[in-house]
């Protein structure tokens, strides 16, 4: 419940917060040397709120008051920056980790503790250069043999993401004699479809806006049982279906009114999306 926008807190955000902190004591954080000093102080100023029950917390305690402490930097810093920077300093405690045990590899950890610094160099670049398998210099890469034939890929480009996902659901449906559907979006206007001129209005916003507006969905998604999935956003937190939880579909109910196909296709373009799929977690509290 941290906003990005600047201003006061909503009576329905502060209902929210009051609530969702009413049980809480303790609050943990990973990776907290990365938190910016603004968001740091809207942090504080969220959790003073419900934890106070009052719009006017505690002025003298931090995650209890809206306004801390005077401004220590009024050249430089905003007053939101300023707050976060009195609470950074008021901590006494401070616990550094010699021994990690993420990375074992030690090239890869001694890269990983020059780019920390920004102290780069040659041979490490040399050593990143090698990891690119069109190099010549990169060691045999078989993506038919294991692990390379599980091998995920993480990129922050949604046309590669994209094109990705459908190459591998179509490997994992020859792989195993599974049919391919093809579900397209099913745009509709209080219930009625879409008229030639909409769609057209429709099709020119989404090359425009990216498709902002309708969550980044792809205009058409290919799917089959025993695929591999990821949710990609936070559904329901307490249950552990969250961003980047991961599963496998297992069935595929069609739309009631999806017309009969030819069970030995290999490929299927469906006329309406699934009624709903079913998907296994490989991880859920439920």
């Amino acid at each position: 419940m941290i906003s990005r926008r600047e201003g006061a807190v909503s009576d329905q955000v502060k209902k929210r917060l009051q609530q969702a902190w009413k049980d809480i004591s303790y609050n943990i954080t990973d990776e907290f040397s990365m938190l910016g000093k603004s968001f740091l102080a809207k942090m504080s100023r969220n959790i003073g709120i419900a934890k106070t029950q009052t719009e006017h917390p505690l002025p003298d305690r931090s995650f209890g008051a809206e306004s801390l402490y005077y401004p220590l930097n009024s050249t430089q810093d905003k007053p939101m920056c300023q707050v976060g920077r009195s609470i950074y300093e008021e901590f006494i405690t401070v616990v550094i980790l010699r021994q990690q045990v993420r990375v074992t590899d030690p090239v890869w950890l001694d890269f990983l503790r020059h780019l920390r610094h920004g102290c780069v160099e040659d041979h490490h670049m040399e050593m990143l250069r090698k990891l690119i398998i069109t190099n010549k210099s990169c060691p045999p890469t078989d993506f038919s043999q294991p692990p390379w034939k599980y091998i995920k890929l993480v990129t922050p480009r949604h046309g590669v993401r994209s094109h990705w996902n459908a190459c591998a659901v179509t490997k994992h449906c020859r792989d195993h004699n599974h049919r391919l559907l093809i579900s397209h979006a099913h745009d509709t206007v209080k219930g009625r479809i879409l008229t030639s001129n909409e769609e057209r209005t429709v099709a020119d916003r989404d090359g425009t806006r990216k498709g902002k507006n309708a969550g980044d969905l792809q205009r058409e998604v290919h799917i089959a049982v025993g695929m591999e999935v990821m949710v990609t956003r936070n559904i329901e937190t307490d249950l552990d279906i969250t961003n980047g939880a991961r599963g496998t579909v297992v069935d595929i109910f069609l739309h009631p009114e999806e017309p009969q196909h030819d069970e030995e296709e290999s490929t299927t373009t469906l006329s309406y999306p699934p009624a709903f799929i079913l998907v296994k977690l490989n991880r859920t509290r439920a």
